[in-house]
Formats: structure tokens, sequence, C-alpha cells
């Protein structure tokens, strides 16, 4: 069965159904709710929607600045030319993504003026607390020169103290980096007006391109300091259905950038983790490595250790072999890989299993790669034009390793750069990736075809046993069965006012105890994550103690100590230290677990609430009624009301956590503490909005409720009987029709 039998077999039921709208409305809505038939539009869309939202292969590069990102990604796409430049600062790195497109372009985006507002007022925050920390050194520093009888505050005694300041500013990241930014964007002169016409370059080549791009993420450039984002498109066989995502440094001066990087983050497929062998898995690549959140399904998690060439000069490293050279640096940090990783599931357990595949795997999944070496190994015939960089690391291969790069030997010197460079290994991870994607999909669609095609088949099926029972019960009818419908509606007419009241009664006491239910259910739901949460939040905190010695703040203090250094007195400081971008992932995976699960929580409610409606007003009619009506007809009655009804489901809408932009990276001191006052401040608010919104739902959900189901419930079996007996005074007319009907269901 094919995407196209299943949309032809959903068409032919549809017109079916329009055809005999007539002889079915009464019952339609329950069949289709019973069976999840969509229309062929909606049904085209999800096919298309299962193949377009999987199409591409999502690949993330993370990694501190200067890890070889770029080199990375030159490598891999642009055969090692430098298309891409590098980070001009860990501060102006721009967010960039690359995929495939019919020409040369770029996108730009600028930051807009909020992103600009809270650069600026962070960079004040900076300079405020740099004058604090000059205060504190310069009193310091002036008590310590006053005990060494030297009172001068010469040039170099300044120029110490705003060293002692900066120093102690260093924790302060977030803060300095906006303070660097802002910096660039005041003296950068741009109009932002004039920014409206320069968000799209077009260029003929990739150089072309790449050489654009220079006024708007290098160093130098001109826009450098006002651009957010980049979107490059390529028309590059590397890049058809790939996008890769080259995040920037943490500490982002602005929030909204920090936000789209771990959103797109968590939708790759592949992620390159990038770290230089030679400061293998620092703590700054830790911090970098808390922006990956789990995915569901696909997505692999790879290691790389980056300008491992520059490692291999060391004695405990050197071997009579390259590839022996090599084997002794992966062990080396496959074992640091393994240790810190381990020992940050202990610290942080709300990274959960994230990097549990790359702890498993040891050795293998540390990857080595030297973007240095491809260049080399692309352009070995093109030593002229090298720069001083790669003439310097051609000079240590030579030097060091004569034997595997001999200058006459073309062939070897390609075999052992490559080696170095494993360019291939990267490319076949992408490879398999890409293959066991396809693999999904094709999985996922042929899932998809086979769910739709059983449920449209079950819909023809009950259409046809619902058409034929129509037939027979016509066919077997006649003028006594006239006159004993004529006489049940007699006998209905009388019982309609007590019934109706019955029904009522059953009716309204059922949608008391399903919202009671609802409710208590989904305030379960709200307190499960909240306190999960709360224990992530805490999880992602630590607090160090110290005891430090400082002098007493009296006059006798300041003159004891000047005199011979007493006053002092030891005091216990302790330092908060919180993972703010780990905080958020977490209060974010918070707000997205809770909207699923209150949701889910809501249609099962609401199914179970449906299921026994049905069984207790059905149980409620017969009781009352007796043998006076038709069963069936009491059911089928029942079960075209209910499907009818319009229950609201549960949607959570909050800006709870608006409050916590411009925080990312580690925390520390007050600005720890002010960011998990925010975070704890924005659960409770949350949490209030959920309960507040719950109690809503409630609400709606009375509102939504009929004035009187027993009134509908004759209504509707009052025109059942009625359409019953127009249909049997004009029997030949409609068996004809249903023999019709039953014979195009029989003949899809």
């Amino acid at each position: 069965m094919t995407e196209q039998h299943v949309l032809d077999l959903s068409k032919r039921l549809h017109q079916w159904m329009e055809n005999y709208s007539s002889e079915i409305e009464k019952d339609i809505t329950h069949l289709r709710n019973k069976h999840a038939i969509e229309s062929p539009r909606e049904l085209s869309n999800a096919f298309a929607r299962l193949v377009e939202e999987n199409r591409l292969l999502q690949v993330g590069v993370v990694g501190r600045v200067k890890a070889g990102k770029s080199s990375l990604l030159n490598a891999l796409i642009f055969d090692g030319h430098a298309i891409l430049p590098r980070a001009a600062t860990p501060m102006t790195a721009a967010l960039t993504t690359l995929t495939y497109g019919e020409s040369f372009c770029a996108e730009v985006e600028f930051y807009s003026e909020s992103d600009q507002k809270i650069i600026e007022l962070n960079a004040i925050r900076y300079e405020e607390r740099l004058l604090e920390e000059k205060a504190r050194a310069f009193e310091s520093l002036s008590q310590r020169r006053q005990r060494s009888e030297s009172h001068c505050q010469d040039a170099q005694f300044l120029a110490d103290v705003e060293k002692i300041a900066r120093r102690a500013l260093q924790s302060e990241q977030a803060l300095a980096a906006a303070h660097d930014q802002w910096q660039r964007i005041r003296n950068s002169g741009v109009d932002f007006k004039s920014l409206a016409n320069l968000g799209r370059l077009e260029a003929t080549d990739a150089q072309m391109l790449a050489t654009s791009l220079l006024e708007y993420v290098s160093a130098d450039g001109k826009y450098m300091p006002l651009t957010k984002s980049v979107d490059i498109f390529l028309p590059l066989d590397t890049l058809r259905n790939i996008r890769v995502i080259d995040t920037p440094g943490l500490n982002d001066p602005v929030q909204s950038r920090e936000e789209r990087t771990v959103a797109l983050l968590k939708n790759c497929d592949v992620i390159f983790i990038v770290s230089p062998a030679g400061q293998f898995l620092s703590e700054q690549d830790i911090e970098v490595m808390s922006r990956i959140t789990q995915k569901e399904g696909l997505q692999e998690l790879v290691l790389i250790a980056s300008q491992v060439d520059n490692q291999l000069y060391g004695s405990e490293i050197r071997h009579n072999t390259l590839q022996g050279a090599l084997d002794k640096i992966i062990q080396t940090l496959s074992s640091h890989m393994i240790d810190t990783l381990q020992r940050l599931k202990v610290q942080q357990p709300e990274i959960g299993s994230t990097f549990d595949a790359l702890i498993e795997r040891g050795a293998g999944s540390v990857l080595h790669t030297s973007g240095m070496c491809h260049s080399l190994s692309v352009r070995l015939d093109q030593q002229s034009k090298w720069d001083s960089g790669e003439r310097k690391a051609w000079d240590n291969l030579r030097v060091n390793y004569p034997d595997f790069f001999v200058p006459d030997n073309a062939e070897r010197c390609h075999a052992n750069l490559n080696l170095l460079a494993n360019t291939e290994a990267l490319r076949s991870v992408l490879m398999n990736v890409r293959a066991q994607k396809d693999r999904i999909i094709a999985n996922r669609y042929n899932e998809l075809i086979s769910a739709k095609v059983t449920a449209l088949e079950a819909f023809r099926v009950e259409l046809l046993n619902f058409t034929q029972f129509k037939y027979q019960k016509i066919r077997s009818a006649d003028i006594s069965g006239i006159k004993g419908l004529k006489e049940q509606r007699r006998k209905m007419a009388n019982l309609v006012i007590e019934g109706a009241d019955k029904l009522d009664t059953v009716f309204f006491d059922s949608a008391d105890e399903f919202c009671a239910g609802l409710k208590k259910k989904l305030e379960v739901d709200i307190e499960f994550y909240y306190q999960k949460t709360t224990n992530r939040i805490k999880a992602a905190t630590s607090e160090k103690s110290e005891s430090r010695t400082e002098m007493r703040d009296s006059i006798t203090a300041k003159i004891a100590n000047w005199a011979w250094g007493g006053g002092i007195e030891a005091r216990q400081h302790t330092e908060i230290k919180v993972l703010g971008t780990q905080v958020r992932n977490g209060l974010t995976a918070f707000a997205d677990e809770l909207v699923y699960t209150l949701i889910n929580t809501s249609k099962k409610s609401n199914k179970s609430f449906y299921e026994s409606l049905l069984k207790r007003s059905t149980a409620a009619a017969r009781v009352y009624l007796g043998d006076e009506l038709d069963p069936a007809l009491i059911i089928e009655t029942n079960q075209n009301l209910i499907a009818n009804l319009n229950i609201p489901l549960f949607k959570l809408r909050s800006s709870a956590f608006d409050s916590l932009n411009g925080f990312s990276g580690y925390l520390l001191g007050d600005d720890a503490k002010n960011f998990l006052d925010a975070a704890h401040l924005a659960l409770e608010e949350l949490r209030g909005d959920a309960e507040s919104q719950v109690r809503q739902l409630i609400g709606e959900i009375n509102e939504s409720l009929p004035e009187s189901y027993g009134k509908a419930f004759f209504q509707d079996m009052q025109a059942r009987i009625d359409e019953f007996e127009e249909q049997v005074k004009n029997s030949l007319l409609t068996l004809d029709r249903l023999q019709r009907m039953a014979k195009e269901l029989e003949a899809m």
C-alpha cells in the first residue's frame, strides 16, 4: 500500500459521506471520532510534514572559542578552504547556520533595540561592579602600603588596583561579555537605521561570499559588533539535506541568541563536541556542553579532540610510528573523558543520560582531528601560499617525524596528513547518521501508511455494517411497525419531562465527578513536576565556604592594624555557584514536560468521561424507559450526543520565564543569588499560572455542557423515530438508496 492508495481511499470515503450526508448525519460524528478520520487534505499534510520535518540532517557544532570549530567545518564542507572565518572574540562569535541554497547568499540578523538595551544595561552593571572592586582593591592596597610605610599612590599603585579589580570580575563572564560588546557597538559608529538594507548578501562563489561576510563576523568587521546571527546558503552537494549549526561561545551578552542556540541544538541529529586535545574537556567545555539537552529519538553525540597535531611532540607521547603516537593520545584523552563525564553525572544529576552513550563507548567515543593537517594536505602542492602557521606546523611534523613526512614523497605525506586530519572518519559519522535517519523516516512513513490504512478500512467496514443494519431494519418493518413507532412516540411523550430530569441527574453527577477527578489529577501532575524541577535547580547549584581574614570595621581596629597589623578577625564567607544555562534548560524542560503531561492527562480524562457517560446514561435510560423503546435507538442517541460534546482541553499560557533573560554560563556571588531568586520566583509563578488555569479550565468545561442533556436526548430520539417512520413509508426508495450505499462501500 502506498501513500497515494491511502489518499485515494480517503477521498472516496469522504465523497461517499458527502453524497449520503442525509442518511448518516446523525451518526457520522461519532464514527469519525471513533476511528480518528482526517480529511484528505489533513492526511496529505501529515505525510508531507513527516518527510519535511525530518528531511534535513541537523548537525550541531559546540565548543569554546578557538577550539577549532571553523577549521572542522571548513574541512568537512569546504574541503579545507577557509570559507568560515574564525570568531573575533568569545563574546562576538555569531550564531551561524549553513544549508543548501540555489545560489551563494547569506541572511544576516542584527541585534534588535531590545537586545541592545539588554547589552547596555549589563554593561552598566559591569562598570558599577568594577567601581566596587576598585574601591575594595584601593583600600586593601592602601592598608598594605601603610603597614610597609610606603604611602605613595603612584602609577604602579593605580595599575595594581585596576588589575586586582578586573581579576575579581573574571568570574562574572556574562557581564564582562556585555561590557565588551557594548564598547564595540559604541565604537563601530554604525547608524542602526542603515542596517535595514544590509540583511542579505549575494555572491557568485563561496570565496566571494566569505569575503563579504568578513564585514559582519571578522574581528575588524564594520558590522561585527551588531551581528546576532548569520544564515548561509550555498549550492554545494555536501550541504544537500543538511543544516549545520555553528554555535557561538558561552557568556552570550544577549539572551535571545542563547535561547535560539539551545533550541537549535535540541533538534540536532548529530552534535560534534569540539575540544582542543591540549586542554581536553576543560571546565569551559563542560559549560558549553550544558547547552546540550536530551532529545527523544536519534541524537548522536561525537566528541572530537581537535588540533591533535599539537600533541605529537611531548616525551610521553613520542613513538616510533605516527599511528602509535596517535593511539597514546586517544587512550589518554578517552580515560580523561570517562572520568570527567562520570564525575559530571554525580555533580549534575539533572543531565540524566545525555552523555551515557559516550561513557559506554569509551575510547571509541573520542575522534581526533586536525584542521591544520587537512588544509596542508589539500594544498600540499601550493606551499608558497601557506601562511606562517601552516609553515610552522609543517616544519614541526618534518623535524619530529621525518620518516613520515618526506618532501619528495607526496603520496606518503598526503596519507599521514590525512591520518591526522581524520576527515573521512568524521564524514562517515554524518553518513551513518544520515542512513539511520533515512531508515527511521522510512519506518515512520510506512507505519503512518499502515496506521491510516487500518483506520480507513475499519471506518469503511463500520459504515458498511451501519448501512446494512439500516437496510435490514427498514426491510423488516411493515405497517404494523409504523403503528408501533407511533405508539412508542406517544408513550415517550408522556415520559419526556420526568425522564429528562433523571437523565440530567445522571449527566451532571457524572460531569461533577469528572471535573473533580480532572482537577485533582492535574494538580498532582503540577506538584510532581514542580518538585522535580526544584531538585534540578538544587543539583545545578553549589556552595563553597572559606574563612577569610578581614579587618574589623572600627576606628580602634584600623589604628591597631596600622600600628602592628592587629584589628583583624576571621570571617566565614560562602560563595554560591550556579550553572545558569543548566537551570534555565531545567525550567524550560519543566514547562515542556508540564504542558505535555497536563494536555495528555486532560485528553485521557475526557476519553474516560465519554466512555463512562455512555454506559451510565444508556443504563439509566433503559432502566427508566424499560422495554418501551428500542435499546439500539437509545445507544445510538447517546453516542451521537456524547460525540458532539465539546469538552475543552487544558492549555497552559505563561510568561513566567521572561524574567530570566540575560543569564547564561556559570554565575557566582550576587549574580548567582539573583538568578536563583529569579528562577524560584519564575517557578512559583508558573506553578501559580498552571493552578489558576486548571481552575479556569473547570469553569470552561462547566460552561460547555448542555443546559439539559435529558431534553437533548429525547429530542434526538424523537428525530430518529420520525426519520425511520419516513424511511419505512418510502421503503422502496430508501432500500434502493441503502443498497447503492453498501455496494459503493464494498467496491472501495
